[in-house]
């Protein structure tokens, strides 16, 4: 209708879309389009129960292990736990990207085929670096480089690894199956065993032993539970070799995953080697106080990316900027009340709940407030680069504030100890959001200049009829 024209438009049903809308409009106004919001619905939200119920039972079981063991084994129990994450992250993007981008495109018996070979590649390969490694153990032991507590340590920490890979392995099919509510099935019984296994461990003298053992033989139950679920969708008997074929692409995921990890809990092993097990038990008890932003960044992010990536192709890239900075702010907002929740409630939470007086331990926490609240306001801007796909960028960009951020650490631990560490990781996090700042920037200035008529020439005009 045009500008001032006040003609009544024809009235048409309610239940009926208009069809000048677009597409997507259509579908969604369409029963078969609110069936699926409905299954999205479900599925982000049984996505969401899981991740929280995760982190809360590991949340519980550090709370558990800081109260009623010795800070040395809490220590261990992070090192062994971080360890596991790494292997699960490289087996998430190595295996799992390529799977992701393959399994579509597979018949059923295909897919059957790729899940049972790529399972038997795994466990191949995993017992060879299991022998690997439990053989150079053995010779650090005998040169005398492991001390009596961290070599059960380290075979502990193996077991965990193996069992979470094998676990982890089966949530992740399932999850591309979309079958949330039995991995949130037994994910919960994984929870219940998990905590029983930490309140179990305290009874030790060897209490991170008894942890990493106890939270193996959960991480094999539930990958039995999940077994069975999926067994219907996989050959058992295939042929091993498809993992060969993925490597090219998993490495470069991998890559990837390696160089996040580097940047997130590499500092807990260089504290390790530069100072002691001590130190990453005050690092580690200091920072699981704010793993609740942690668990509600996560959260956002999910329920993010869709909605950001409609704005990019509705509003523009420098209107999604905009309205990210905005949604920066309002969680960075949250994250500092809850700091400062926390940071007035400190003294209860160390000496009544936790039963510790770790060194530093205000500097500590006032410096992983900041190293959060950095981290938030960064992730959602980040989010439209990868909208934009700029991972390789990306990557680079990551992998030199890594490099920087343990740099720094390294030498704040050897001036300044546990606090140290931190500044590292606060310099490398500070610097990250600036080059994520400036790429967001660029990308807005980039997509406008595309996006602008070319001017048209006076010759052009003359020559327009009129």
């Amino acid at each position: 209708m045009a500008h001032g024209d006040t003609r009544a438009q024809a009235a048409r049903p309610v239940d009926q879309p208009d069809r000048a809308a677009g597409p997507a409009a259509r579908l969604r106004s369409s029963p078969l389009g609110r069936k699926l919001d409905h299954k999205l619905v479900k599925l982000f939200g049984s996505s969401i129960i899981d991740q929280a119920m995760l982190s809360a039972a590991n949340f519980v079981v550090g709370l558990i292990l800081i109260r009623y063991t010795p800070e040395a084994q809490y220590g261990y129990y992070v090192l062994a736990f971080n360890a596991m994450m790494l292997a699960t992250t490289l087996q998430g993007t190595f295996v799992g990207t390529p799977l992701v981008i393959h399994l579509p495109q597979l018949s059923n018996d295909e897919r059957r085929s790729w899940i049972g070979s790529l399972l038997r590649d795994q466990i191949r390969w995993g017992t060879i670096g299991s022998v690997v490694t439990i053989a150079c153990a053995a010779i650090a032991w005998g040169m005398g480089w492991l001390d009596r507590e961290a070599g059960p340590v380290l075979l502990a920490g193996l077991a965990l690894i193996a069992c979470a890979l094998y676990r982890e392995y089966f949530r992740a099919v399932l999850m591309m199956y979309q079958r949330t509510v039995p991995v949130l099935g037994a994910d919960a019984v994984y929870v219940v065993c998990l905590i029983a296994g930490g309140v179990l461990a305290t009874r030790f003298p060897a209490a991170a032993v008894a942890a990493l053992l106890t939270a193996a033989v959960s991480a094999l139950i539930g990958a039995a539970l999940l077994r069975r679920v999926l067994r219907p969708e996989f050959d058992p008997h295939a042929a091993p070799g498809r993992l060969a074929g993925i490597a090219r692409m998993g490495s470069m995921a991998a890559a990837g995953g390696v160089i996040y990890w580097l940047f997130t809990q590499g500092y807990s092993f260089l504290a390790a080697a530069t100072l002691n097990v001590t130190d990453v038990a005050a690092l580690a008890a200091s920072r699981l106080l704010l793993m609740p932003i942690n668990l509600l960044s996560s959260g956002v992010q999910r329920q993010l990316v869709p909605i950001a990536s409609n704005w990019v192709h509705e509003h523009g890239v420098a209107r999604t900027l905009r309205r990210l900075i905005m949604f920066s702010a309002g969680i960075g907002a949250l994250t500092l009340v809850y700091g400062i929740v926390v940071w007035v409630l400190r003294d209860w939470i160390f000496l009544d709940l936790m039963r510790k007086r770790f060194e530093d331990r205000d500097t500590l926490l006032l410096m992983w407030i900041a190293i959060f609240l950095v981290m938030v306001v960064r992730d959602p801007l980040n989010q439209l680069l990868v909208l934009r796909q700029r991972f390789r960028i990306l990557m680079a960009v990551s992998l030199v504030c890594a490099v920087i951020s343990l740099s720094i650490s390294y030498v704040g631990m050897v001036q300044l100890g546990t606090r140290g560490a931190l500044i590292g990781i606060l310099a490398g996090e500070l610097l990250n959001l600036v080059a994520v700042l400036w790429l967001a920037r660029l990308e807005s200035q980039t997509d406008r200049h595309a996006n602008t008529p070319a001017p048209v020439s006076a010759d052009a005009a003359d020559a327009a009829p009129r």
